[in-house]
């Protein structure tokens, strides 16, 4: 059976004569549904009120990462509608649909607030029973790509991914197995299983999103997601996040809505290359050349210093490295650097900014000018970033000079402005690991086999690595070994591991063989930048299982194909993103209509199928319902939490709050439940154990508590006694918000190396890991804007209709959106030849993509792009055929220090297709 697939369309340049197709024809796998929905049309659907012989169910939605709270309709067996779970007097509603901040929360509640949903949410149905769904296990009987499957049932396939990966790791060792997962749904049991079969090579989706804002929040702030409280600012300034249509949550638009609405002092400065939705609704929309956002971070940095609009008090007690700073952007001697040869030392900072930017000298005057005078006027100021400037080649840096301006204003942890939230859901359950558990590919210290790929971790490499069958492998490099990105997340680095499959080696050179891979709800060929890369990298896989409920691109590629559920099939738990503590439950809402399993009870089978005890002879293993009852009461037994409810309890509810009181500001002791503010300033007590440590820059010293084990405790006097108080600060190195990054600092004076290809490889003096958010121009710009080879820069985004790559075959969203067109400034279409609806070629050193061309001024003049997830060849019938995927033209790099997939930085040319 071979499966309709269409053929690329993509090229690398290599490949630009080819056109190199997977082939077309063929039936689907299976068009028939076990029941007729011809009678259920949109509109229908839309107005279903005929509520009197079914039931509502509560879970939470995954048709994006968002998990909002949905209440879904069920009637004989079927779901016929989905609500938001406010709208029903017996759920609870979920803070992810209606607002981020406890009290906020329960104003909107009192007032009506039911909650809402996307157009993503309320076209779940469609996704549900999508006759293109997989219906059964395939195996590949055609070359890799080809499309050509056939039918095997369950048994099979559990059993023979289970002898793939038992004979790979006999072969090869543990490691060689390499597991990518998405970070919202069923982790707990992929990762118990990668620790039973003694892989350290599980990544998850994090990498692909916000690692790079992970990691310059955490080190500036010490924490790695703080959150906006739009709904209580009075100055809104946000950078390269499209909130109001790009949705990461749903109680975006209404929290910003009801603060323009009721705050008549509500201003929006929105930074960004695209005049998308949210920029339509800012006050001042600051059109940047892309990652070029450092540079008008530092000009705004100086304005306010110069302007004296700083929080002397929040300066001084809380921050760490402002004197060094302002040296820094006053291009003057700081007393640990003299900064005199910075860029903008001969023209001045608002001059070398402009030229960087693109923006006016008097835009960033007039941008300044703004937070100055909100900052006189003692108005809250909330500043946040995101993808935008964080999917850049200088993302952390960037980003940490975007911080700066909060740490001037004093802006962190208060009302209005960037708040650390307090959050917890439950966890993957401890698994007690004893002899029974392991086998010979696990050292007697029961450790993963061997060491991470991917340059994630610091790692101990041995002198020799010994196969399963006792044949040893000599290490050129080995001993201690430093990690390659300096504020690497636990996700892992996708594209590092990519390129570790490709080239059969580690991030420091050694021979590594990777011969397996899991890839679960990840369309890896199509998620990850670089598509040809991708292919490469699989291509020399041994073996590939791919769970998914669509054939993908990605699904073409594997060995055996499990069908994977839509969200209303399985159990999930999901800590929302609110800044109080609340869980929302993603509940088995209908059986699947094919008779397929879960993705947890297909782990735990394969577990069980390779012979690893604790999978499916432990009862709380046995069913999902079991298995999260047990998740849910690890996570109660394990925390006084306020308003502790059973399991039982929230199924019904479909969300739990933490007893909700009134907020706290500066409060000596935080309580638990609800919204909190200024927490740096809760008490803790020197304890015996604890230690003060001092740190200097320049002229200042501060002083750090410790405890025994060296983990960062609070604020030091350098006088403490026993039982004395001391603040408990922020988390990071210096417990204080920081201009100046000691992390960064040891790697720009040679005291901390990184590993790189040969070992341990210092990085004295390279400012790109200098400890103040120096500017560095993003790698792969146009030399020069507008003339050269590649004039142009090229960038793709997101908007509210669709999700990454995997929403294009539900018919309701691609009504409303079916292809991506280039967005071309009326002056680069003039000066190229190209009209409205031209095909156009988009080149980069990399590769090159034709799309439609859409001609407007909302884009940055030297800027094109499209929304990114189009230009399927796989999928499904409605997605294949249709638009773009800008994978084929991007270099796939990874973020220096953060490891983040870099999706929006290369040049390019563009040329009307003859």
């Amino acid at each position: 059976m071979k499966i309709k697939t269409e053929s690329k369309r993509g090229f690398t340049r290599r490949s630009f004569l080819e056109w190199t197709g997977i082939g077309v024809g063929g039936a689907a796998l299976s068009t028939a549904l076990p029941f007729s929905l011809e009678g259920l049309s949109k509109a229908e659907a839309a107005q279903f009120t005929n509520y009197a012989s079914g039931t509502w169910v509560p879970s939470c939605c995954n048709m994006c990462g968002g998990q909002c709270g949905v209440a879904a309709y069920v009637e004989d067996g079927r779901v016929r509608k989905i609500e938001p779970q406010g709208g029903l007097e017996a759920l609870t509603p979920n803070p992810n649909n209606i607002a981020n901040v406890s009290d906020s929360y329960q104003a909107a509640v009192a007032d009506g607030d039911l909650g809402r949903l996307c157009c993503k949410g309320n076209s779940a149905i469609k996704s549900l029973y999508d006759p293109d769904r997989i219906q059964t296990p395939l195996r590949r009987v055609g070359e890799r790509g080809s499309g050509q499957f056939e039918p095997i049932t369950w048994e099979e396939a559990i059993e023979e991914v289970a002898m793939n990966l038992a004979l790979i790791r006999a072969r090869y060792g543990a490691r060689s197995l390499v597991w990518f997962a998405e970070d919202h749904s069923f982790n707990h049991p992929q990762v118990e299983l990668c620790k039973a079969y003694g892989t350290p090579n599980f990544s998850n989706h994090s990498n692909l999103c916000d690692t790079a804002r992970k990691a310059h929040y955490k080190s500036t702030l010490g924490n790695d997601r703080p959150l906006p409280d739009m709904e209580s600012t009075d100055l809104l300034f946000v950078w390269g996040w499209n909130f109001l249509s790009a949705l990461k949550w749903v109680h975006l638009a209404p929290i910003f809505t009801r603060a323009r609405m009721s705050n008549p002092n509500f201003q929006f400065i929105y930074v960004d290359p695209v005049f998308n939705v949210t920029a339509g609704k800012a006050d001042r929309w600051v059109p940047i050349r892309p990652g070029t956002d450092g540079a008008l971070a530092l000009a705004l940095c100086k304005h306010l210093v110069d302007a004296g609009a700083v929080d002397t008090a929040f300066r001084d007690a809380y921050t760490l490295g402002y004197a060094e700073f302002v040296a820094y952007l006053g291009a003057g001697a700081g007393a640990v650097y003299d900064y005199s040869t910075v860029p903008w030392a001969g023209t001045g900072m608002l001059a070398w900014a402009s030229s960087v930017t693109g923006i006016p000298q008097a835009d960033i005057t007039a941008v300044g000018d703004a937070l100055v005078t909100a900052f006189n006027a003692g108005r809250r100021i909330c500043i946040d970033v995101w993808s935008g400037p964080g999917h850049h080649t200088n993302a952390t840096q960037g980003g940490r000079a975007i911080n700066c301006l909060n740490l001037l204003l004093g802006a962190v942890d208060g009302r209005g402005e960037m708040v650390l939230p307090l959050r917890s859901g439950p966890g993957s359950r401890s698994w007690s690991w004893g002899d029974a558990y392991h086998f010979n590919w696990l050292d007697a210290a029961y450790t993963l086999d061997g060491w991470r790929a991917d340059g994630r971790d610091d790692v101990n490499i041995p002198a020799t690595y010994t196969y399963p069958d006792g044949t040893t492998q000599a290490n050129a490099v080995s001993g201690a070994i430093k990690k390659k990105y300096s504020y690497s997340h636990g996700s892992g680095i996708y594209v590092e591991m990519i390129r570790r499959m490709v080239e059969q080696a580690d991030f420091v050179g050694n021979p590594y063989p990777m011969k397996a891979a899991m890839i679960v709800f990840q369309n890896l060929m199509m998620s990850t930048p670089n598509t040809a890369r991708n292919e490469t990298a699989l291509n020399n896989m041994e073996f590939i299982c791919v769970v998914d409920s669509h054939l993908s691109e990605t699904a073409l590629m594997a060995d055996i194909v499990i069908p994977g559920t839509n969200y209303l099939e399985r159990n999930d738990f999901n800590a929302n993103w609110s800044t109080f503590r609340s869980v929302g439950l993603r509940r088995w809402v209908v059986p699947s209509w094919f008779g397929g399993i879960s993705e947890p009870q297909f782990f735990l089978e394969l577990g069980a199928a390779m012979g690893f005890q604790g999978f499916k002879d432990a009862p709380e293993n046995m069913t999902d319902d079991a298995y999260n009852a047990d998740e849910w009461a690890k996570f109660n037994s394990s925390n006084n939490w306020g308003n502790q409810i059973t399991w039982d309890q929230l199924k019904a509810a479909g969300t739990w709050i933490e007893t909700i009181v009134a907020p706290t500001d500066g409060a000596a002791s935080t309580p638990k439940g609800g919204t909190h503010f200024h927490k740096h300033k809760a008490t803790k007590t020197f304890a015996a154990g604890y230690t003060e440590t001092a740190i200097t820059v320049g002229g200042q010293t501060v002083y750090v508590v410790k405890d025994s084990s060296s983990k960062v405790q609070g604020i030091g006097t350098g006088s403490l006694a026993l039982n004395d108080t001391f603040e408990a600060g922020f988390g990071t190195s210096s417990a204080r918000c920081q201009f100046w990054d000691p992390t960064f600092y040891d790697y720009f004076r040679g005291a901390k190396s990184i590993g790189t290809i040969g070992g341990n490889t210092v990085v004295t003096g390279d400012t790109r890991y200098h400890p103040l958010p120096y500017y560095a121009a993003p790698e792969d710009a146009p030399a020069t804007p507008g003339s050269g080879n590649y004039p142009w820069y090229f960038i793709s985004w997101k908007e509210v209709v669709h999700t990454h790559t995997r929403t294009f075959n539900n018919p309701w969203l691609m009504e409303l959106m079916r292809e991506n067109r280039l967005l071309i400034h009326p002056d680069v279409a003039n000066a190229e030849g190209i009209a409205e609806g031209d095909w156009v070629w988009v080149q980069t050193p990399i590769g090159l993509v034709k799309v439609r061309a859409h001609i407007t001024y909302g884009i940055q003049p030297e800027t094109v792009g499209f929304f990114r997830g189009f230009g399927h060849w796989a999928l499904g019938s409605l997605a294949m055929g249709k638009g773009a995927h800008d994978g084929w033209v991007l270099p796939g790099k990874a973020e220096l220090h953060s490891g983040q997939a870099v999706h929006k930085e290369v040049a390019c040319r563009i040329y009307k297709e003859v």
